[in-house]
């Protein structure tokens, strides 16, 4: 069993952005109850809050992470062509190999090689524009300086970091190896272990995302993050109710027995199930949509037009857990997580689904699986 795979800074940015806000789904509570435990048997995973442990699938093609704490889900499908520079993988069980890790342990890991190497998303272009403020504002004396950072600073772009499946002390471990290269000179080689537990394939089964109906309202949210909404919400309630309807309009509000707060939006974009299966058909190796009979698939469909139309009337109520709304939203603090955009469904008395689609779009997406309250016909009258 072999599993070896390179990787660049800004790559190793976007993993360490899907990692991080994946590693704050788990129980408080759960997690304070077992933080003695953990502590006394270091670096085992037996030990870890089993909402922190994650799945993680292995093939040729594709990289998968399963995350189940309390009642939530997040599952993650990365392209392995997009996310490493090279990679091979090799096992028995057709070259697919399925191991359990806890995900702080790893997302420290990556955030020290990232922190020593001086890099965190976008950092060719944030040190290109630095370059270009400097080399305004210095004289001639100074080009010779300008021109030596410049080349340490193409030294640390072409920095590779390993991360790959390996023993330690006779253990399963994911490894990772970088380079801390302050400057040309001088450099700091980094090796992290974190620990794993290797798993049958069978297995994965029991760690797919769940199935649900098919939402009666999805739109796509703003630029705009919302947590900032979410969050001022929840010091008021602990459940948030979202209302909205495929005319592209979404109401956030909270219901106390003296007034009622909401947030409105309108003149979002309403996603159809069929162009979600469209977009993912139609794309070309080049990232670009197919087109067929010399015309573009987009909107050139009178039934899909004729069922747009009749669907717009479409209205969702559902009531969720203020505290899991905004944990399964601190992705939009990641600065570095190149993110296309981010689809709300929404379930009647079953599921709050969210799912961020990262740029560019064959690199992959995060799902998020937030189970709703169930509201009464009662409920539903303001």
């Amino acid at each position: 069993m072999r599993f070896k795979a390179k990787l660049t800074n800004d790559q190793l940015s976007v993993f360490h952005g899907v990692i991080s806000p994946m590693s704050k789904l788990h129980d408080p509570m759960a997690a304070a109850a077992t933080t003695t435990t953990a502590s006394s048997s270091s670096f085992w995973l037996s030990s870890s809050p089993s909402s922190r442990v994650a799945v993680i699938y292995l093939d040729e093609e594709y990289l998968r992470i399963s995350c189940k704490s309390f009642d939530m889900t997040c599952f993650a499908e990365l392209s392995q062509k997009e996310l490493f520079l090279e990679h091979r993988i090799e096992s028995a069980a057709d070259n697919v190999i399925v191991l359990q890790v806890d995900l702080q342990l790893l997302k420290v890991a990556l955030q020290s090689v990232i922190q020593s190497s001086g890099h965190g998303g976008y950092y060719h272009n944030h040190q290109q524009q630095q370059k270009q403020q400097s080399s305004r504002s210095n004289n001639n004396n100074n080009r010779a300086t300008s021109s030596s950072s410049a080349m340490q600073t193409l030294v640390l772009q072409q920095q590779v970091v390993i991360l790959k499946l390996a023993k330690r002390n006779n253990l399963p471990c994911l490894c990772i190896e970088g380079r801390s290269a302050v400057t040309a000179e001088n450099d700091v080689e980094i090796y992290q272990a974190i620990p794993v537990l290797i798993m049958r394939q069978s297995e994965m089964q029991h760690h797919l995302p769940p199935r649900i109906n098919n939402p009666q309202v999805q739109l796509e949210l703003p630029p705009t993050p919302i947590r900032a909404v979410i969050d001022k919400l929840k010091g008021m309630s602990k459940h948030i109710v979202l209302e909205g309807n495929m005319k592209g309009d979404l109401s956030i509000r909270i219901d106390q027995d003296g007034a009622s707060l909401a947030c409105f939006y309108n003149h979002l974009i309403p996603r159809w199930p069929q162009e979600e299966e469209e977009d993912e058909n139609d794309i070309d190796d080049n990232g670009g949509r197919r087109e067929e009979d010399g015309q573009n698939n987009t909107g050139n469909n009178p039934n899909q037009k004729k069922l747009s139309s009749s669907s717009t009337s479409s209205s969702c109520v559902i009531k969720v857990d203020s505290q899991k709304l905004s944990t399964c939203l601190q992705w939009q603090q990641q600065q570095q997580l190149p993110v296309t955009s981010c689809l709300l469904g929404m379930v009647y008395n079953e599921m709050l689904v969210l799912h961020i689609l990262l740029a560019p779009a064959q690199v992959g997406f995060f799902t998020y699986y937030i189970p709703v309250h169930f509201l009464q016909q009662d409920d539903l009258i303001v």
